[in-house]
């Protein structure tokens, strides 16, 4: 039982290390699969209001990148944007065609033609940080260079941002249920004077098999209402075989990102901190999660962009699929599906895939995320959605 185990263990990390820097929600964790209740999406708060502090944040940083509360009126629901005149109009088919998953000639005919149905969300209106500005002295070439590809892909972006949201989506391994994330938008904040969108995701593993592993994570992403670029990131790890508080700043006036963290795993602490340099256009590994959601994502489409995490660049590659039909909560939803792929540079070998789908009316929810391993896959299906 024990090898077995252990083999399960091995497959369920490998999955999560391939969602590295898309969507920390799932890569710094791993499940043990086995039996689960509705009492394991009961999440534990976990506090992260003092992490700067207990990192040894210097206080003029502390204060630039402290959070404040906005006035209610301030999160509006939905977030929307003006929309622009390259954007094509498309109207949302009032009646839906569901799909079985044995599909006649017919269906198949039906779900092609659906192809051209793409509800795509309007442009958002440039934002403040698309027009020229210099860069630092010795600024590095190679972050220019993708500034240069991303600065395409900006303009077709739209902030589907819904403060109350939240979903819950099982973990599955092996057809069994492995632990729960739970995603929510909170409202909005200020961070050095900047409005900000906030995200948050939660992460608790199974009890049935918590006397193996347990995991209580918690990770926070802020995000400039303008321009969607990232301003904080916190990421606290309660686990069974180590605790980690990672805390990454990200200055878009001076392009660099400090990098705060500590762990304590098998009786020995490790501390880094470290100051790099970012490129005017980017994502942090959680708020990818939202950015790929507001993007047009019309089959055939390929959007490339880097994500910073820990000081560290990835590109991302994100290729629409057009249209598939699942079947979600007991009822049959067109779905765009999504291929990602990470890629550290310099590295020909690819870091990661993973494959989304997102529904395809205006508010493009996540339905499923997977990522195949050596044994079978790890899937992550919506099991609950509350929206306000």
């Amino acid at each position: 039982m024990k090898i077995r185990a252990s083999a399960r263990i091995g497959n369920v990390k490998s999955a999560f290390i391939k969602l590295t820097t898309f969507c920390t929600v799932i890569v710094f964790s791993f499940f043990i699969a086995g039996c689960a209740t509705k009492k394991d999406r009961d999440f534990v708060e976990i506090n992260a209001d003092k992490i700067e502090e207990s990192l040894g944040v210097d206080k003029e940083t502390l204060d630039k990148f402290r959070v404040a509360v906005v006035e209610p009126l301030d999160n509006k629901i939905p977030i929307s944007s003006s929309p622009s005149k390259s954007a094509p109009k498309q109207e949302e088919k009032k009646q839906r065609i569901k799909v079985s998953p044995a599909k006649s000639k017919e269906q198949v005919s039906l779900l092609k033609k659906k192809q051209k149905e793409m509800i795509v969300p309007s442009a958002m209106a440039e934002p403040s940080n698309l027009t020229p500005k210099e860069y630092p002295k010795d600024f590095p070439k190679n972050l220019k260079d993708y500034d240069l590809k991303s600065k395409e892909v900006w303009p077709k972006f739209t902030p589907l941002v819904f403060p109350g949201e939240k979903f819950t989506f099982r973990i599955g391994y092996l057809g069994l249920t492995a632990g729960h994330i739970k995603i929510e938008t909170l409202p909005i904040v200020k961070i050095g004077g900047k409005e900000a969108f906030h995200f948050k995701a939660q992460m608790r593993s199974a009890r049935y098999y918590s006397y193996i592993y347990s995991i209580d994570d918690s990770v926070e992403s802020y995000v400039h209402t303008d321009g969607f670029m990232p301003l904080k990131y916190v990421l606290l790890q309660r686990e069974s075989a180590q605790t980690v508080d990672d805390l990454q700043l990200f200055d878009s006036e001076k392009l660099k990102t400090y990098h705060f963290y500590k762990r304590f795993k098998k009786g020995k602490h490790k501390n880094v901190e470290l100051e790099k340099p970012i490129p005017r256009f980017f994502q942090d590994s959680f708020s990818a999660l939202f950015f790929v959601r507001g993007l047009p994502l019309v089959k055939g489409d390929l959007y490339e962009f880097p994500v910073v995490t820990r000081g560290k660049i990835w590109i991302i590659k994100m290729k629409s699929d057009g249209i598939e039909s699942l079947k979600v909560r007991g009822k049959w939803i067109d779905a765009i599906r999504v291929d990602a792929e990470t890629r550290f540079p310099g590295v020909l070998e690819k870091k990661g895939d993973i494959r989304f789908w997102y529904s395809n009316d205006k508010k493009r929810r996540l339905l499923k995320f997977q990522a195949d391993v050596k044994i079978g896959s790890i899937k992550g299906d919506l099991v609950e959605y509350q929206a306000k």
